[in-house]
């Protein structure tokens, strides 16, 4: 089965099958996709930016979504159109449901919120309830329905919500999924593997054995209430075919987090989906499940394209293809790992050439579908062109390579250069060609590459990319918003004001050589419609460094790969523009920053390590890991620890070249590290109140007791070598002050979740957690004093300069909190980013850095008034 990519690379929070053809899936960024042939092609639908947490339907015409900040959306005519309901909160909402005819279902969110409608969702009125945060709900019939929600907590009504009766579940743990087929036989599901079953309408829940720990998130359940399935973290898949009192593993074939599924009656087809944009489909009841829809994060360098075939490739040899002028993209490869700079194809669109930063140039004969290693030289490659059998390479030291027989050998050409070579191209004679590269360099050929000369122009900064025309024309871009031209064959080339300064990666024409487009950083788009003479810029609806830009002949289709694999394309000659496959980066959530913030690292989702030198761009380091990382922490700028899903402790003492993992002894979840400046003495804490230490690096890592375990540590922090803080889920705060051999609970004052804690001194603390949750101790943690903060968003770190003077809170939904009398007062702003931000670091009061969804990294130097995003990928030039 072909897998299509994604058309961005979210986290897919819901899904719902109608039939075996109809399906919809929802989720973050306002993400709404819909299929009408079983998903061989799935398709977006609304306009909205709110994260979208749940999807339900009564028939192929009739649906809601319910989201964040009160969101929800309403359908009656199968998603051509979506209408924003009014709701009365802003509250965030996690689950719809209604029951099978349509008219009367539920809504459930944050603070207890649950919001009923009984005229097909027109309107909606809340419900009472107590301060639950709920996740998920149920509606079996007009009156009888379930909610679950943090804590265990699981409510039922039987008289349409008029009241709620509290049942008791058993567990503490939150509860994720919730489904029932009749008023007596129901199940729910939640975090560290835990699977409940009632068969008198929750009168009494039965704790399952799940044979896993991991949290499990999506329920469903056959009419006749035999065949269960439940999927969860890392790919999870439980299968129950006795009503769910025994479970056993599917293979799902992916490791990243599996949220929501649903199957047909029959209990054999079904889909689920997950976080980038995954949606499996099986077809025998989950023994197997094949991937239809997968979100891709690598980074494109290139693109071309051949009658309504395209291609782009980027890194670890990747290749997205599509077959239908770009409409949808398929995620493909080419056998090998390696870095690939550019690529070209023929016009039959069977025969291609790509090359490598390894310095292999591969070639394939079908299209794309399979690719063999040519040749390879010791240094890298950038740039490739073929005009029939005859082509060109060029790369690093120089080099241009050259062949006349399809590339079955190819011979290397003298140049007068050792300078990085970044792009090459021929007029279509194949005669007239030039390389061009660093510091300026043009190089120029008249007898198809045998032999080259270097050109005078009137700049030294990077050339990257350059277009050959006909009749001697031709145009360069590059660095600092450079754009070059020449109508002599280059005897004189000309220095154009493209009216930018950012790097320029991209330049195409079409034939007639009139029409032109340029690309560059921060999603810049160029357009020219007299020969490069003058440009203007276009709005492309993306930030994302553009690397690449392709035309077709007549100018009808341009194309644009960069970041993220970002692809957008315009179909009116640079006019508009819209996104085909919109980057996004994966979600970040642990950060250090050093001192002065040019050095530091980033840790995130999939093994994501980024790392930052000496000021320059962010770049991603190899983790060895495809477990999400969740915290990193370094002792100097040359050793830190990362550690993560199931138990992962990660460690590097060669500032990340290489991370090595160690042994931690624990296989649950752990969500924060700290390290001493000793580079020997760190902790971690996670998942069932587990507190790990070391004191010779890493060698050996022991647990600590706390004070109990029936809780979830979300972070750790320490003042000093004794004296330290753990916070987590209930309110929980454990203290030690020496070390960590005895760890004792303090009173928070509250009852919510508290998400990080920072360390200012021994004596002064400061948490913040669910609900807009602050507080703080002075003393050491003896008294805990809860702040009345300006949001109810849920905050997910906290942090302060060395003087505790300045410090910064964020969380959900964009959320940032300031203060700069030490806590006295907080001022709620805003980055702009539009997504949940997971990490902050308080370098001084006009410095700060904050890390969030999608690859978001931040920064400001004015102490928050302006934020600038900051972006990560190869770049030839460096």
């Amino acid at each position: 089965m072909i897998c299509t990519i994604a058309p961005r690379s979210v986290n897919l929070q819901g899904v719902c099958l109608v039939d075996e053809m109809h399906g919809w899936a929802v989720g973050d960024g306002g993400m709404i996709l819909t299929t009408a042939d079983g998903g061989s092609r799935w398709h977006t639908q609304g306009d909205t930016d709110k994260d979208l947490r749940m999807v339900c339907f009564a028939d192929t015409e009739r649906g809601w979504i319910a989201g964040r900040d009160g969101t929800i959306l309403h359908t009656t005519d199968g998603g051509r159109t979506w209408e924003r309901r009014s709701t009365g909160t802003d509250r965030n909402l996690y689950g719809v449901s209604f029951e099978p005819s349509g008219r009367t279902g539920w809504a459930v969110g944050d603070s207890g919120t649950i919001l009923v409608s009984t005229d097909g969702g027109l309107g909606w009125q809340p419900q009472h309830s107590d301060d639950t945060r709920f996740t998920r709900c149920f509606a079996l019939d007009d009156r009888t329905a379930w909610i679950i929600g943090k804590h265990g907590a699981i409510h039922a009504t039987t008289d349409g919500g008029r009241t709620w009766t509290v049942q008791r579940s058993g567990t503490e743990n939150d509860l994720r999924g919730i489904y029932a087929v009749s008023r007596e036989l129901c199940w729910a599901a939640g975090r560290m593997g835990t699977l409940l079953r009632s068969e008198d309408g929750g009168a009494t829940w039965i704790r399952e054995d799940a044979g896993t720990g991991l949290d499990l998130y999506g329920l469903w359940a056959a009419p006749d209430g035999r065949e269960v399935r439940t999927s969860g973290d890392d790919g999870a898949v439980l299968a129950s075919h006795d009503g769910g009192r025994t479970w056993a593993p599917q293979h799902s074939g992916t490791a990243a987090d599996v949220v929501s599924l649903a199957l047909m009656p029959d209990a054999r087809h079904g889909w689920m989906v997950g976080d980038c944009g995954l949606i499996l489909a099986t077809g025998d009841g989950g023994e197997t499940w094949s991937p239809q829809l997968d979100g891709m994060h690598k980074d494109l360098t290139s693109v071309y394209g051949s009658g309504s075939a395209r291609w782009a490739m980027g890194r670890d040899g990747l290749l997205a293809a599509s077959a239908d002028g770009g409409a949808t993209w398929q995620v493909g490869g080419t056998g090998t790992g390696e870095l690939i700079w550019d690529v070209v194809f023929l016009a039959d669109a069977r025969r291609g050439w790509a090359v490598a930063d390894t310095g292999a140039i591969l070639a394939t004969e079908d299209g794309g579908v399979s690719w063999t290693r040519q040749d390879a030289v010791g240094r890298p490659l950038y740039a490739v062109h073929f005009e029939d059998e005859r082509g060109w390479a060029a790369g690093d030291g120089g080099t241009v390579l050259r062949t006349e027989d399809g590339g079955r050998t190819w011979h290397p050409a003298a140049t007068p250069t050792e300078l990085p070579l970044l792009s090459v191209a021929f007029a279509p004679e194949g005669k007239q060609g030039w390389a061009v590269g660093a510091e300026g360099t043009v190089l120029a050929t008249d007898d198809g590459g045998a032999t080259w000369t270097r050109q005078d122009t009137p700049t030294r900064q990077t050339l990257t990319h350059v277009h050959a025309g006909t009749d001697g024309a031709a145009r360069v871009v590059g660095g600092a918003g450079t754009v070059l031209t020449t109508k002599d064959a280059g005897v004189t080339w000309q220095a154009q004001d493209a009216g930018v300064e950012v790097p320029l990666r991209g330049v195409a024409f079409t034939d007639a050589g009139e029409h032109g487009w340029a690309v560059g950083d921060g999603g810049t788009v160029l357009a020219t419609e007299d020969g490069g003479a003058s440009w203007t810029r276009r709005a492309a609806g993306v930030v994302d460094n553009l690397k690449a830009v392709w035309a077709a002949p007549d100018g009808s289709q341009v194309y644009a790969v960069g970041d993220g694999s970002s692809v957008i394309a315009t179909t009116d000659r640079g006019a508009t523009w819209s996104s085909r496959v919109a980057g996004t980066g994966r979600n970040l959530y642990g950060a250090h920053l050093f001192p002065g913030g040019r050095d530091g690292w980033v840790v995130g989702d999939g093994g994501t390590v980024l790392a930052r030198r000496d000021g320059a761009r962010w770049a991603p380091q190899p983790s060895g890991t495809a477990a999400n990382l969740y915290s990193v922490s370094p002792a100097d700028r040359s050793t830190a620890w990362a550690v993560g899903r199931a138990g992962t402790i990660l460690v590097t003492r060669d500032a990340g070249t290489t991370w090595a993992r160690q042994a931690g002894g624990s296989t649950k979840d752990l969500i924060e590290v700290h390290v001493r400046p000793d580079a020997l003495t760190a902790w971690a804490v996670g998942d069932g109140g587990t507190v790990l230490a070391t004191t010779d690096g890493g060698a050996t890592w022991t647990h600590q007791t706390s004070p109990h375990q029936d809780c979830g540590l979300w972070a750790v922090d320490f003042a000093d070598g004794a004296t330290g803080w753990a916070v987590g889920t209930g309110g929980t705060v454990f203290a030690t002050t020496d070390g960590g051999a005895t760890w004792t609970s303090q009173d928070s004052g509250g009852e919510d979740d508290l998400i990080d804690v920072h360390a200012v001194d021994p004596r002064t603390a400061w948490a913040v957690g669910h609900k807009g949750v602050v507080a703080h101790t002075r003393d050491g943690g003896a008294t805990w004093r809860r702040i009345s903060g300006p949001t109810r968003q849920n905050l997910t770190a906290v942090h302060f300069t060395p003087d505790g003077r300045t410090g910064m809170a964020v969380g959900r939904s964009d959320t940032a909190v300031l203060t700069l009398d030490g806590g006295l007062t907080w001022t709620l702003t805003a980055t702009g980013a539009g997504v949940s931000l997971w990490n902050v670091r308080v370098l001084s009061p006009e410095a700060l850095w904050i890390i969030g969804d999608e690859g978001t990294i931040l920064s400001t130097a004015d102490g928050g008034t302006t934020w600038e995003q900051h972006f990560y990928s190869p770049e030839k030039d460096t």
